[in-house]
């Protein structure tokens, strides 16, 4: 490991013409470093993962391809915990891409490389760096790593974030809504309904399915409208009948 006086010269010496730093992108199949000085950001909704994911014997985690509806295609995943911030993001309206293994910064000194996670953009076009590791594993070298990775993001105007854990209330919940997130074909016939149980007062779950004629439509249309943000809910608590609903801010407007 480098010492703290090494480690606080690199990252003083983080700027974009830092000879010492380099970005790699992958686009249409080729690797390419990226020269931040000659170019604007590269084309985000472009990139494509720097490594392919595989599970092997001594693999430490285990290997998810998700359907992003937010892309409308796969995003590979190298770990659960990946997986749990992915159905997170997958349902935030805010997001609005992702993709997963986003480049590769290197360095001089060790560690001397590193590969984020995950990558999104915002519906404003703002990008956010993820890298995910389970606190107990975020060891002095995830640490080191880290800080230079929001030391580069930070001085090309991308955010940075270390996702490390979930409740075990709001991943359950999430595992849930996650078989509601394709649009059932008989949502038009309900939403204005759901909508006006809504509007104007505080729901119920329980209220909003008493409204169900018994065959379960207005059930899973609500759940679909609970994933997709049109409903508003708190996904960090155990959900019963007397789970309050209301209309998110966008519905609103």
């Amino acid at each position: 490991m480098p010492s703290s006086d090494d480690e606080d010269d690199l990252l003083d010496a983080l700027a974009l013409r830092a000879p010492g730093l380099t970005w790699t992108f992958r686009l249409q199949g080729t690797e390419i470093v990226w020269m931040w000085q000659r170019s604007s950001s590269p084309p985000v909704h472009s990139l494509e993962p720097m490594r392919r994911i595989v599970s092997s014997t001594f693999s430490r985690h285990i290997p998810v391809t998700a359907h992003s509806m937010t892309n409308g295609a796969s995003v590979h995943l190298e770990s659960g915990l990946e997986h749990d911030l992915f159905r997170r993001l997958d349902r935030d309206p805010r997001v609005a891409w992702m993709v997963s293994q986003p480049f590769r910064l290197a360095w001089r000194g060790l560690p001397g490389r590193h590969t984020p996670d995950l990558l999104t953009v915002d519906v404003e076009g703002r990008v956010t760096i993820w890298d995910v590791r389970a606190p107990e594993k975020q060891d002095d070298e995830f640490r080191a790593q880290s800080r230079i990775t929001e030391h580069a993001c930070a001085a090309v105007g991308w955010r940075y974030e270390v996702f490390g854990e979930m409740a075990q209330a709001e991943r359950l919940n999430l595992m849930w809504l996650n078989g509601f997130r394709r649009e059932p074909s008989w949502l038009q016939f309900h939403e204005r309904q759901i909508v006006d149980l809504v509007s104007g007062h505080e729901a119920t779950l329980g209220a909003l399915f008493d409204a169900d004629d018994g065959c379960g439509e207005l059930k899973s249309s609500v759940w679909h409208m609970v994933w997709k943000g049109a409903l508003s809910i708190d996904t960090t608590c155990q959900w019963g009948l007397d789970t309050s609903v209301r209309l998110s801010v966008e519905v609103l407007r």
